[in-house]
């Protein structure tokens, strides 16, 4: 026997089939209910947010609360790259006015987002972690490291350095078109 419609009783058929009538088919569509759609819904919502947090919480640089810098080598390293170069003193108080507007912005830039920064020659002990080759790299991708000046200037420079370390070279005092004693 099929699961087809109900058929309609015939006279006749007893009283078996009395209850029998002919009433449409149930519709094969399949309702959900709205509260299981809402759950999941949820689920996947809550899931997506708490990866979401996660991948926040995880990749963000964990900033030191406090940092050292030896402020006093990157200067000092600067200073002597500005000493090295050949280039004109007008340009050069420029260019060291830069370096340290560059240096205090980076580190008031860490202060306001809440790290305090302590002078590397203040730090007696302590584990304090040391952030001044990433403020060098930081101002140094801003603002240029002089370059050395040319090699006739070096060479200049590596001839005194080489007189003053063996003064027999030089010649003697009072010889020559000076005056004599």
């Amino acid at each position: 026997m099929s699961a087809s419609k109900p058929r309609t009783p015939a006279s006749g058929d007893g009283p078996l089939f009395e209850g029998m009538t002919s009433t449409p088919a149930p519709s094969t569509a399949h309702f959900i209910s709205w509260v299981p759609v809402v759950a999941v819904c949820a689920l996947v919502c809550t899931g997506l947010w708490g990866a979401w947090v996660t991948r926040e919480l995880v990749s963000k640089e964990q900033m030191a609360p406090m940092a050292r810098i030896q402020l006093s080598s990157m200067v000092g390293e600067y200073v002597q790259a500005q000493a090295r170069s050949a280039t004109p003193p007008d340009q050069v108080t420029a260019e060291t006015k830069a370096f340290m507007a560059e240096v205090e912005g980076n580190l008031k830039a860490r202060g306001q987002k809440g790290q305090i920064i302590l002078v590397g020659e203040a730090v007696l002990a302590g584990d304090v972690p040391d952030i001044t080759a990433e403020v060098r790299k930081q101002v140094f991708a801003k603002v240029k490291m002089p370059q050395p000046a040319p090699a006739q200037a070096a060479s200049m420079m590596g001839a005194m350095q080489q007189a003053m370390a063996d003064p027999s070279m030089l010649p003697p005092v009072g010889i020559g078109n000076g005056p004599r004693n």
